[in-house]
């Protein structure tokens, strides 16, 4: 888990679950946004991981840029992706032991 922080007022945190999560493929890493704030927020969130040194190689995403979507009130509801990256991949985009 991320360190909790703020965006427009709101309180968000990010979850990496490095084998997956309930949906994931096998050797999959999923990442999550999740409100941590009182009230239901409607939001549009883009979660991006590059290389730390190589610009080259790929970049892997989980957003919703075409719609809103809905975050439920205190970590009750998340939103990200099941199937990220493969989990070998996300571990050479390692920078010092951390993304």
């Amino acid at each position: 888990k991320s360190p909790e922080f703020s965006c427009f007022g709101h309180k968000w945190m990010v979850a990496i679950y490095p084998v997956g999560k309930r949906q994931s493929e096998e050797g999959h890493v999923s990442v999550f946004l999740y409100n941590q704030s009182p009230e239901n927020i409607q939001a549009r969130y883009s979660i991006i991981l590059k290389h730390p040194t190589d610009k080259t190689k790929r970049s892997f995403r989980a957003n919703s840029v075409l719609s809103m979507v809905l975050f439920g009130a205190e970590r009750k509801g998340g939103n990200g992706k099941h199937n990220f990256a493969e989990r070998e991949t996300v571990l050479e985009y390692l920078n010092n032991g951390t993304l």
